[in-house]
């Protein structure tokens, strides 16, 4: 079975049975990955599942039930091809803002805290919820990263604050989201934190679920609030 949004990326929602070489199974259910084209075949997909749960002494898999479903991809790991080239995508809309945090004399930080920095993108896209916790960052390394939460609306929150707490200890450097809330109990304590966030970002689809580097750039003049953003992918992914 296919179904389809406009996207040009796919994934398979499918349950599968797994057995251990050594005692023992595994069995899931709904499970979602990315491939990298439109459709692949059920050996294929077993394999692209043990790689990404990274099981060991792995005897068979079985696919008891698969789904295609057109839709960007989520970043499941060691699950795409290599792409072809670099791309930049210019994520930067009419309601892009940027809060900085407090520093001496005011104003952004400096520019090589802000450009070339590779990106953890969230994409909670269908989810009830569309709000980042402190699970959903548990998978990532997010030490110098610009963390991306693409929500998939315009309003509302993306981040919890004990998610917020989360990116601080771990040293994130940026936080970045497609909705346009810059206020709010998250706000302040991203600015407590000392992590600036954008917010407004437009044309998170165009972007591939790893291997992209973050550059964020603000304006010359006396707004700075006002930054054009925009994502660069290298010829690996």
């Amino acid at each position: 079975m296919t179904t389809g949004t406009s996207s040009g990326q796919w994934r398979v929602d499918f349950d599968a049975e797994i057995v251990f070489s050594n005692g023992g199974a595994l069995q899931t259910q709904g499970f979602r990955l990315d491939i990298p084209g439109d459709d692949i075949a059920d050996g294929e997909l077993g394999e692209l599942l043990v790689r990404h749960l990274g099981l060991l002494m792995v005897g068979s898999t079985k696919i008891t039930r698969r789904e295609l479903l057109q839709e960007p991809h989520k970043g499941s790991r060691h699950t795409v091809a290599p792409g072809s080239g670099r791309r930049t995508a210019d994520l930067t809309g009419p309601e892009t803002r940027a809060a900085w945090p407090a520093a001496p004399g005011g104003g952004a930080p400096a520019l090589a805290g802000l450009v070339d920095l590779p990106v953890v993108l969230l994409r909670l896209l269908g989810a009830g919820r569309p709000v980042a916790d402190r699970l959903a960052l548990a998978p990532f390394d997010l030490a110098g990263h610009a963390v991306v939460v693409q929500t998939g609306r315009q309003d509302g929150p993306y981040l919890t604050e004990d998610a917020v707490e989360l990116l601080a200890g771990q040293g994130a450097a940026l936080v970045a989201t497609d909705s346009r809330q810059g206020d709010g109990p998250v706000a302040r304590a991203l600015a407590a934190a000392g992590l600036p966030a954008l917010t407004g970002l437009t044309g998170l689809e165009e972007l591939p679920a790893t291997g992209v580097r973050l550059h964020a750039v603000p304006f010359p003049g006396p707004d700075d609030t006002l930054t054009r953003v925009y994502g660069v992918t290298d010829d690996q992914h």
